[in-house]
């Protein structure tokens, strides 16, 4: 009887934690993902609700909840730098893999931990259950994936949290593999569990699988920090020195309606709607203040479109604006090849052009500055982020202000 009153106590417990957790987090809402964490933590309270209107509580069921993994990751969620996703899924071979916590703007990856430390080593001493993974399996998992998915060209930083600590021998392994280790280091229970690096045969196959069988394991991690040599990695978004602009961004740049004639009232709904969002918030201060001190590139495909719109429908102002800026960018060839084309399947938001110079800036490790938000959540949609400085769009206006109704510009 006093143990079966200790599990209804402890279930109790549970799901007061459970509550109290949901309720911390509604601060966080903003952050993409947290309503779907929250969703889970309410299916668990859920389940042990019903449990306890039983009254028939087992030992299993408070071992089987999730809810200690749920609000590790809570724990962790707020001691988080500039969060950006929770459960956020990344596309994975044929499958997804699912990030605990996507911080540093997108630089970081974090994955919570919450099992007892001596377990971990053991499990990835190969004393698992049958196809059970262990943390040096989700480690490879994570470093090919985050591989595959670059924040401004260099992958993420993947980190792992260990809410109950982890044992040193383990914490040195994967260290060696390139992931940052959080959480209290321990130390092992016994001298054979520092053996690990002798006892899996299997760590020469992860390191094939890595792609490093030919280089030391510092070499590797160094290697994954090193996919961008010209850039220090200590302030990405401002090294980053050459933009790639896309069409839109050069008509944005030239038109007269972000160059002082934005007082219109025109035939065309979507051109009215574009001089009253540039009178709320002017385009091309924005566009002078990135490209100060940068270095300018537009592919062919991208120069070809823009001189034939200017020689379509730019008035006189529009074309000198247009000479005059291109004197200032370099012309580089279209660079069709990488992820951007090779994973992106054309249809709906995704066309050749677009493509085309979404492709030229990555190749050419640069930013691509566009005002195509539709080409850009579509290739998030296929699982491809793009290294993007989104505008909003101003389409050329100087000819159509002859058919169009001036307004006081106060």
């Amino acid at each position: 009887m006093e143990e079966k009153a200790e599990l209804v106590k402890c279930l109790e417990e549970k799901i007061d934690s459970g509550k109290a957790t949901v309720h911390r987090l509604k601060p966080a809402g903003k952050v993409d993902g947290v309503e779907k964490l929250t969703r889970k933590i309410q299916q668990e309270i859920k389940f042990l609700e019903k449990v306890q209107s039983t009254g028939n509580v087992k030992k299993e069921h408070l071992q089987s909840t999730n809810l200690i993994h749920l609000n590790a990751i809570v724990v962790r969620l707020f001691c988080a730098n500039e969060p950006t996703n929770v459960m956020k899924p990344f596309k994975y071979q044929k499958s997804r893999l699912e990030v605990d916590i996507v911080c540093n703007g997108g630089a970081s990856w974090i994955k919570v931990i919450a099992r007892n430390a001596r377990a971990l080593t053991l499990i990835s001493m190969g004393n698992g259950e049958y196809g059970q993974k262990s943390v040096l399996d989700q480690a490879v998992s994570y470093l090919q994936c985050a591989k595959c998915h670059p924040h401004l060209y260099r992958p993420p930083d993947v980190i792992f949290h260990f809410a109950y600590g982890i044992e040193i021998p383990l914490a040195s392994r994967l260290e060696h593999m390139g992931v940052i280790v959080e959480g209290d280091r321990i130390q092992s229970e016994d001298d054979k569990s520092t053996d690990i690096y002798e006892t899996d045969d299997k760590f020469s196959a992860w390191m094939y699988t890595l792609g490093s069988m030919d280089e030391p394991l510092d070499k590797y991690k160094e290697s994954i920090h090193s996919d961008l040599e010209t850039l220090n990695t200590s302030s990405l978004a401002t090294e980053i020195n050459i933009l790639n602009l896309d069409v839109s961004t050069l008509l944005a740049y030239v038109t007269n309606m972000t160059n002082g004639y934005d007082h219109f009232i025109y035939r065309e709904p979507l051109l009215t709607q574009q001089a009253e969002m540039e009178r709320k918030r002017p385009v091309k201060p924005i566009l002078e203040k990135l490209f100060k001190e940068k270095e300018l590139i537009v592919c062919q495909t991208a120069y070809e479109n823009f001189m034939n719109i200017i020689d379509v429908i730019g008035g006189p102002k529009e074309t000198a604006r247009a000479k005059e800026l291109l004197s200032r960018v370099r012309i580089v060839n279209n660079l069709p090849t990488g992820r951007i084309v090779e994973k992106l399947s054309l249809g709906g938001k995704i066309k050749d052009r677009s493509r085309l110079v979404f492709a030229t800036g990555e190749n050419t490790k640069s930013i691509t500055v566009s005002a195509n938000e539709g080409f850009v959540r579509a290739a998030r949609m296929q699982g491809i982020e793009c290294t993007v400085f989104l505008h909003e769009p101003r389409s050329l206006s100087e000819i159509k202000e002859g058919y169009a109704t001036k307004i006081n510009s106060f």
